[in-house]
C-alpha cells in the first residue's frame, strides 16, 4: 500500500511539472525570410519567453530538420536565462532568438514549398517560401548590380565634369563595371561547383544607393593661414635659400606680402553624401582652387597635407614628400581635389608659395632720432601753411573776379562810375552827396558801395588785396589825353 502511494505521488509531481512547462511566442519582433537559394539555410527571428521549459524540447520543421532547445541556446551569445539543473528546465524573459544558427537546410530542388516550423509540437511559423536554383540567382544578382551601377552613373552625370571624374575614382565605377562584365563571362562558362565562388564575388561588389550634394559655397578669396604654412617642407621642396628656423616670422610676413602682390586665388567648396545604407555613409569634401596669375613673377607651388582619401580630378603631376603633396602651378590655372577628412573652407591645410630664395625679406627699419622728428614736423607745418596761403590767394582771386564781374557785367560801366567818382572828389563833393547823385542816376546800392570802397582803398568784403589801381590809372591817362572842354 505504501509503495502504491509513493508511485502515485511521483506521477503527480511529474505531471505537474509537465503541466507548468510553457513558452510564449510573440509576432512582434518575429519574422521569417521567404526567398532562398538551394544552398542556403532557413533564416528567421523568434521572439520567445520560457517558463520551466525543458531543455530537451525541440524545434522541428516540415522538411525533417530538428534541433533541441539546449543545442540552439549554446549557439546564441548574450541570451539571458536561468537553468533549473535538477529538473533540466529554463526560465527567461522575451528575447529575439536568431534562428539562422540552427542550420535548417532547404531542399536541393527549386520551387515553392509550404513550410512549417514547430516547437514542442506547437506551430511557430507556417509560410510559403520560394527556393531558387543557384544558377538563376547568380544571373539575377548580376543584373541587379548592373542596374544599380546604371542608376548611380546617371546620378553622377548631374555633376560638373571635374566632380564627375572625382566620383568615378572615389567609387571605382570603371573597376566595378569591368569586374561585373568579367563575372558575367565566368558565370556563362562555369560549372555548378563554381557557383558558390561566383556568388561570393558578386556579394563583394559594393555600389552606393545614392550620391547627392548636401553643401556648397560661392567662390571666395583664399589666403593661407599661417598655422598651415610649413616653411621647412617648402625648403625641402624648393630650396632653402638663406632660411633658418629663427627667421620663420620674417619669412611668413614676406610670404604674405608676396601672396598679395603676385597671386589672387578663389576657392569653392562642395560636400557630397555617398549612401550605401543607413550605417554606411561617406561624406566627400571637394575643394576647387582657381588662380589669377597675371601678376605672378616667378614659379610657385601648391602644397597640401596628404589628407585622408585625397584624390585629384586630373593628373597634375603631383608629388609626395613627408606627409605633403605639392604641385607646380606654372602651367595650371585650377586645381580640384577631394578628401574624406572633415575639413572646411577655413580649415583646409593648403598654402601656395615660391621657393624661399624668391621671397624678399625686408631689412630692419632704423629708429629715427628725435631731431629727425622735429625736422619732419617743421616740414609738415611749412607745407601746410604754404598750401593754405596758395588756397586762400586762389579763393581771393576767384572771389574778386567773380564778384566784380557780377556787379559790372560790362567793364565800361565800372570805368564810367569810377570816372564820375574821381571827378566828383576833385570838385570836393562829399561821399554822401556822390552816393545820392549816383542813386539818382539809377546805379545800384551794392555797385555804389563797391566803387567808392575801391576808389577810397577800403576793404571790400571777401577781398584782402589793395584797391585795384589799373582802372584809376586808365582814367587819369584818358583825362589828360582828352581834357574837359
Amino acid at each position: 500500500m505504501r509503495d502504491k502511494f509513493l508511485l502515485i505521488a511521483f506521477s503527480l509531481i511529474i505531471f505537474t511539472n509537465f503541466a507548468c512547462a510553457e513558452f510564449v511566442f510573440s509576432d512582434i519582433g518575429s519574422s521569417i525570410v521567404k526567398q532562398y537559394e538551394t544552398s542556403e539555410y532557413i533564416k528567421a527571428d523568434l521572439n520567445m519567453s520560457f517558463e520551466n521549459e525543458f531543455l530537451n524540447s525541440s524545434f522541428e520543421d516540415s522538411l525533417g530538420n530538428s534541433i533541441t532547445l539546449n543545442d540552439l541556446l549554446t549557439r546564441i551569445p548574450n541570451f539571458g536565462y536561468t537553468i533549473n539543473s535538477s529538473q533540466q528546465t529554463i526560465n527567461s524573459d522575451f528575447y529575439v532568438i536568431s534562428f539562422d544558427s540552427a542550420n535548417f537546410s532547404l531542399p536541393s530542388t527549386a520551387g515553392n514549398i509550404e513550410y512549417q516550423l514547430n516547437f514542442s509540437k506547437r506551430q511557430v511559423f507556417n509560410e510559403e517560401i520560394n527556393v531558387t536554383a543557384v544558377n538563376n540567382s547568380i544571373k539575377w544578382k548580376i543584373d541587379e548590380k548592373k542596374e544599380m551601377l546604371r542608376d548611380i552613373k546617371l546620378e553622377i552625370k548631374k555633376f560638373d565634369y571635374s566632380i564627375e571624374q572625382i566620383l568615378y575614382k572615389e567609387l571605382n565605377i570603371t573597376g566595378i563595371e569591368t569586374r561585373l562584365n568579367k563575372i558575367e563571362v565566368e558565370y556563362e562558362q562555369a560549372s555548378s561547383g563554381e557557383y558558390e565562388n561566383i556568388l561570393e564575388e558578386i556579394s563583394e561588389i559594393n555600389i552606393p544607393k545614392s550620391v547627392q550634394e548636401v553643401k556648397n559655397s560661392t567662390p571666395i578669396s583664399f589666403y593661407p593661414k599661417e598655422e598651415f604654412i610649413d616653411l621647412d617642407i617648402l625648403a625641402s621642396i624648393a630650396g632653402s635659400g638663406n632660411y633658418t628656423g629663427e627667421d620663420s616670422s620674417k619669412y611668413l610676413n614676406a610670404l604674405n606680402a608676396w601672396y598679395s602682390d603676385n597671386l589672387k586665388t578663389k576657392i569653392t567648396f562642395k560636400e557630397i553624401l555617398i549612401t550605401y545604407n543607413k550605417e554606411n555613409q561617406i561624406r566627400l569634401r571637394i575643394f576647387d582652387f582657381e588662380f589669377d596669375k597675371r601678376e605672378l613673377k616667378n614659379d610657385a607651388y601648391f602644397i597640401v597635407e596628404d589628407l585622408q582619401g585625397i584624390a585629384f580630378s586630373e593628373n597634375y603631376l603631383e608629388k609626395k614628400l613627408d606627409g605633403y603633396i605639392y604641385i607646380e602651378i606654372e602651367d595650371i590655372s585650377e586645381i580640384i581635389f577631394s578628401t574624406r577628412q572633415d575639413v572646411t573652407l577655413i580649415s583646409v591645410p593648403v598654402f601656395i608659395a615660391p621657393s624661399l630664395e624668391e621671397i624678399e625679406i625686408l631689412g630692419p627699419i632704423e629708429e629715427w632720432k628725435p631731431i629727425y622728428w622735429f625736422i619732419l614736423f617743421g616740414l609738415i607745418i611749412f607745407l601746410v601753411l604754404l598750401i593754405a596761403i596758395v588756397i586762400y590767394a586762389g579763393i581771393q582771386m576767384w572771389y574778386r573776379r567773380r564778384y566784380e564781374n557780377a556787379l559790372f557785367k560790362n567793364r565800361n560801366n565800372l570805368y564810367n562810375i569810377m570816372t564820375y567818382i574821381q571827378h566828383s572828389k576833385r570838385k570836393g563833393m562829399s561821399r554822401d552827396h556822390i552816393m545820392k547823385e549816383l542813386r539818382k542816376a539809377k546805379w545800384g546800392r551794392e555797385q555804389i558801395n563797391y566803387a567808392l570802397n575801391k576808389y577810397e582803398g577800403k576793404k571790400i568784403a571777401g577781398i584782402i588785396e589793395r584797391p585795384f589801381k589799373k582802372v584809376l590809372e586808365d582814367i587819369e591817362r584818358n583825362t589828360e589825353k582828352y581834357p574837359k572842354k
